[in-house]
């Protein structure tokens, strides 16, 4: 047999060896597969608010089956010393399945730990670890996401710092670009440091009200009493008037100006500002220290009685029943001492010019002119 003819026999020979290999690592990525559902069917025996908990409930199987083969796949390829274009291009195709898998799987983790962060910060006593938990396993990820990019570039061949001093050429311009988004970062930042507010507080911010669901990345998301969803850029919120209504130390201020009609008398006004002034003092859950009722002032088409007092509201309670309750108070209690609310009204003087000009003309000129008397 001459040379050719045994280089031909050798090299079909490696094929065959090749495809076998191959065959054989899919077959084993098939039982990592399976080992890793058994493990994760084990996974009562784990803390539900741990690590390895929250890891396992990801399909985290398939991308560590799939590092598990790549990585022998390299090892059998430059054992077999294929032709070196093949080895080539599928070592480059290796390259990008390992370096996507090993990304995911870092990024299962990162999201894991984020999941055990959060659960560990609902059982402390404080709330700025319940909106800093979310905020570093968002962090986590996305660099998670930037560093695996960057190995991977680096794996390839390229030349990550030449790279990274690209960027920082065309930095300013980015800068520009993004500016909207850098401000919205670092309004997240002051957020969560200055905590004008915590997850589940009612808030008012501008002409949005409701309670805020989550502090992210670019923006704060707000559910608001018609169960829709305001997402306000942090840059906003960090310099918008915020009224947190949930940091009033379960103290709510109750204050409005009544309008009565003119005819209203004095001494009605004074009976009704007497009644409603004891009808609260019975109210236990009212400080009988700021309870005021007093005719205030006379307005443009009403006489106004201001109410102005502050009532304890406890967890759980529903603050519009409670303001419900004391309008039907003072609305029943106007009807018993016959007093009318005011409504915006005009009285307009007409001035008959026409008919003084009239008279003016039939009346004597001497009437009129009176004559000089010395």
């Amino acid at each position: 047999m001459d040379f050719f003819s045994k280089y031909n026999l050798a090299l079909d020979f490696k094929w065959i060896l090749f495809g076998l290999s191959f065959a054989v690592l899919y077959f084993a990525r098939s039982v990592i597969v399976w080992l890793c559902l058994k493990l994760k069917k084990t996974q009562v025996h784990f803390d539900p608010t741990s690590f390895m908990h929250f890891f396992f409930e990801q399909p985290v199987e398939k991308p560590i089956s799939w590092v598990f083969i790549s990585t022998l796949s390299f090892a059998t390829l430059e054992y077999l010393a294929m032709p070196e274009s093949f080895s080539r291009y599928l070592g480059l195709f290796l390259k990008f399945l390992m370096t996507y898998n090993v990304i995911r799987v870092c990024y299962m983790a990162a999201e894991a730990l984020g999941e055990a962060m959060i659960e560990w910060s609902k059982k402390t006593e404080t709330h700025f670890d319940d909106q800093l938990a979310p905020f570093a396993s968002r962090t986590l990820k996305v660099t998670v996401i930037i560093v695996g990019v960057l190995v991977g570039l680096q794996n390839f061949g390229v030349n990550v710092t030449a790279l990274l001093a690209g960027l920082g050429i065309g930095g300013v311009a980015l800068a520009f670009a993004a500016q909207d988004t850098v401000a919205n970062v670092f309004g997240t930042i002051t957020i969560i440091l200055d905590r004008p507010f915590k997850l589940g507080d009612h808030i008012k911010a501008g002409d949005t009200e409701g309670t805020v669901e989550e502090v992210g990345f670019r923006s704060t998301r707000i559910r608001t009493f018609y169960n829709s969803v305001v997402n306000i850029p942090n840059s906003v919120m960090a310099k918008e008037k915020i009224d947190n209504m949930s940091a009033r130390d379960g103290w709510v201020r109750f204050r409005h100006l009544l309008g009565f009609t003119y005819d209203a008398t004095t001494e009605q006004l004074s009976a009704f500002s007497e009644q409603l002034r004891n009808d609260l003092l019975q109210d236990p859950t009212i400080d009988r220290d700021r309870v005021a009722v007093n005719f205030n002032a006379f307005g443009d088409s009403s006489l106004n009685v201001l109410v102005n007092f502050h009532y304890h509201l406890d967890d759980g309670d529903n603050d519009l029943i409670r303001i419900n309750s004391y309008l039907n108070l003072i609305s029943k209690l106007a009807a018993d001492k016959k007093l009318s609310f005011a409504f915006p009204t005009r009285t307009l003087l007409v001035s008959n010019l026409a008919a003084k000009a009239a008279t003016a003309e039939s009346q004597p000129s001497s009437l009129l002119n009176p004559p000089n008397s010395f």
